[in-house]
């Protein structure tokens, strides 16, 4: 008999529910209620278009400020002018520094890739080395991978996430350059006599800080180090540096430190170029570069 059972009561419910059926069914059926789940899936959607940054970085004129290329950095020359205008449409044109160039671009989100550039063939035998500049120029601006944009900066990047371009939507007459007393500056690399170019890399960031007192300190990698300079026009002379003495296990580390306590009190020519610093030997054989970027 115990099949029977689930039948009976199957059958019961059956008739339970057809006698209360003819009052709750109308105020209970919720079709109106299915719509608003349907209609708000398209305002979530547009949020993964790459539209916003695609769209800062196109409609603007960029200003190079600061190109790095085979482990050396360095301004762009007095008297040249280098920009990029990314027009939105996969085009990006601007000027070399002598020749006007144009090239393809394509990107996802911050992602960046340039094609080869065409551009006007004329010579520009001056200022010294623009043309030498304008083709590192565009040998560098071809291996871009990446791009961030803070405030009023564009920083291109290589695909090991190097910075190897830095712009500014302020033309370069404009840019109000970091203060040279009072800011931390971070080295991107120097030379020493013998033309050795030393980056320290990530891992060993080399800073500087000249205080309004005529006391300058910092790491070098290593240790921290302190000593004393003057100012007079562009011409800066740094004193005897003193520092800590531990010893770091890291690979090449005490060499690049020593190396750059060296040469740092051989500057006695700066130049500041918005977020950047230049120091030299004034012979330009010698020469270290600073920015505010940690």
């Amino acid at each position: 008999m115990k099949p029977f059972v689930p039948l009976l009561l199957t059958g019961a419910f059956i008739l339970l529910l057809a006698s209360s059926g003819c009052t709750t069914p109308v105020p209970v059926t919720p079709p109106a209620t299915q719509p608003p789940a349907t209609t708000a899936i398209p305002t979530v959607t547009p949020l993964a278009t790459s539209a916003p940054p695609q769209a800062t970085l196109s409609g603007i004129t960029w200003y190079l400020i600061s190109m790095r290329s085979g482990g050396a950095a360095g301004n762009v020359l007095p008297g040249t002018e280098i920009t990029a205008f990314f027009d939105g449409t996969g085009t990006v044109t601007g000027s070399a520094g002598c020749n006007q160039y144009t090239a393809s671009y394509s990107g996802t989100l911050n992602n960046l890739a340039i094609g080869t550039p065409a551009t006007t063939k004329m010579n520009c035998p001056s200022p010294p080395g623009t043309m030498s500049q304008e083709s590192l120029y565009l040998t560098t601006f071809q291996g871009a991978s990446r791009f961030t944009i803070e405030g009023d900066i564009l920083t291109i990047m290589d695909s090991n996430g190097k910075a190897i371009l830095a712009y500014s939507r302020i033309p370069p007459g404009v840019l109000t350059p970091a203060p040279l007393i009072g800011t931390t500056w971070y080295l991107n690399s120097f030379v020493d006599a013998k033309g050795t170019i030393w980056t320290p890399g990530p891992m060993f960031p080399i800073s500087l800080q000249l205080a309004g007192d005529g006391k300058l300190s910092g790491n070098a990698g290593c240790n921290n180090y302190f000593g004393s300079y003057t100012l007079s026009g562009n011409s800066i002379s740094i004193g005897t540096l003193g520092s800590t003495v531990m010893s770091c296990n890291e690979t090449g580390i005490m060499d690049l430190e020593a190396t750059y306590l060296t040469v740092l009190p051989r500057m006695i020519l700066y130049q500041v170029s918005g977020n950047e610093l230049t120091l030299s030997d004034g012979t330009g054989k010698m020469t270290m570069i600073y920015d505010t970027t940690p």
